[in-house]
């Protein structure tokens, strides 16, 4: 991330970031900063340096270690900095500014987070950061895009408010933290889980690097609210952005922010490690939404370190979809939502035959042809079961009218 904004901070500033002081880099502290020293500080007297244990608080000899080697009045960037890097920088007079991924990961890049303990940086900040207006339009072209495609589907859909689905996490995700110490697990909200849910059906989205976890945690709320809990099959944004009127409740999935802005019911049992802010005042636990191509642009870094500065020909980046992302490489449930059901995807798919796009080649003796036709014909079969099965399950007066278990990308974080 660091990398991206080298360029734009150097020619709005002057400026070098240099580089984290890990692995022996050039860094902007004080000479003589020792990064194997500062770890053992952080271990304390038992000699483990665990992330998770030390996120909100590092031992006062390791944080008076880090002050000591801070310029005064330095400006601190930080990617997702943790509590206590915070309560450092801050303690020692200076500013902190952290970015991270914006939760709300539905448009057509991804924003940028940025929060800061500083008023007037935030200020200047403040008039290249994303509307409200400006994300819920992104996310009503989503949801046009969404319910296109569900209206042409043969699945029927409810009428009346839906089922709940629990969005799952990671075992170890940093906004589960607690400030004693360990992790937050859904047990803690056994009472208000079992009373929201109550009488009403209950679907589990496991993460999709969830590994072990999902089914431990599945298997826990089961005992919550003692009954059983189908896994849900659907895409984060086919819930989401759908028709289908879905109620969402977890721990503290960046999905439950998102389904609010589409106009979804969503509950989270946990606060969430970055809370999306757009008021005109200045709130350090709120973060500032930035589009991708201010984040990556000149004129922002000018502001927020060089006002004053600012050049005739700053250099900019045009506004382009996913731009950020393919930097990154991170997509989540995004990329689901592009390539499923996409006209032009599906044709290209079938016009390079079964081609291996890392390098391989379409076959040539009419295997694919004959592969795709064998898939069709399942793709046909399987939607006649789903038919008789919805009609046999009628009859016994279940009426099942939505199919939460099919197909689907896992829960993202």
């Amino acid at each position: 991330m660091y990398d991206v904004i080298r360029l734009p901070i150097f020619l709005s500033s002057g400026i070098d970031i240099c580089r984290s002081p890990r692995g022996g880099n050039k860094s902007n502290l004080k000479e003589g900063f020792d990064v194997r020293r500062f770890k053992l500080l952080c271990a304390g007297p038992d000699g483990v340096l665990d992330w998770a244990q030390h996120y909100w608080r590092i031992p006062d000899a390791a944080a008076n270690y880090l002050a000591d080697h801070l310029f005064a009045k330095s400006l601190i960037i930080g990617y997702e900095m943790p509590a206590w890097l915070r309560e450092v920088v801050e303690g020692a007079g200076c500013t902190w500014l952290d970015l991270r991924m914006s939760p709300l990961r539905f448009a057509s890049d991804l924003y940028l987070a940025i929060a800061t303990n500083d008023a007037d940086l935030y200020a200047r900040i403040h008039p290249h950061a994303a509307t409200m207006d400006d994300i819920f339009a992104q996310a009503y072209l989503m949801a046009a895009q969404v319910r296109l495609r569900q209206r042409h589907s043969i699945a029927k859909q409810p009428s009346v408010e839906g089922p709940w689905v629990y969005m799952g996490q990671t075992v170890a995700d940093a906004s589960l933290i607690k400030p004693g110490g360990g992790f937050v697990r859904v047990a803690e909200y056994a009472d208000t889980l079992r009373e929201l849910v109550f009488g009403d059906d209950l679907y589990y989205k496991p993460h999709p690097e969830g590994g072990e976890f999902p089914k431990v945690e599945r298997e826990l709320i089961e005992a919550i609210i003692g009954r059983p809990v189908e896994i849900c099959g659907l895409d984060t944004y086919e819930m989401l952005a759908g028709e289908i009127p879905l109620r969402f409740v977890g721990l503290s999935s960046g999905a439950l922010q998102e389904a609010l802005w589409f106009g979804k019911t969503s509950v989270a049992l946990s606060q969430p490690i970055c809370q999306p802010g757009f008021d005109l005042q200045h709130n350090p636990n709120n973060y500032l939404q930035i589009p991708s191509h201010e984040f990556l642009s000149e004129p922002l870094w000018a502001s927020a370190i060089n006002p004053d500065g600012r050049r005739d020909r700053p250099v900019r980046f045009p506004e382009r979809a996913n731009h950020l992302r393919e930097l990154h490489n991170t997509w989540w449930g995004y990329a689901t939502h592009v390539f499923k059901n996409n006209a032009f995807y599906n044709q290209l798919f079938h016009s390079q035959g079964m081609r291996n796009f890392a390098g391989g080649s379409a076959s040539q003796d009419g295997s694919s042809a004959a592969l795709r036709q064998q898939v069709t014909s399942l793709e046909v079969e399987v939607s006649e079961l789903k038919e008789a099965l919805r009609v046999v399950l009628h009859n016994l007066g279940q009426n099942q009218t939505t199919d939460l278990t099919s197909g689907g990308e896992g829960a993202r974080d």
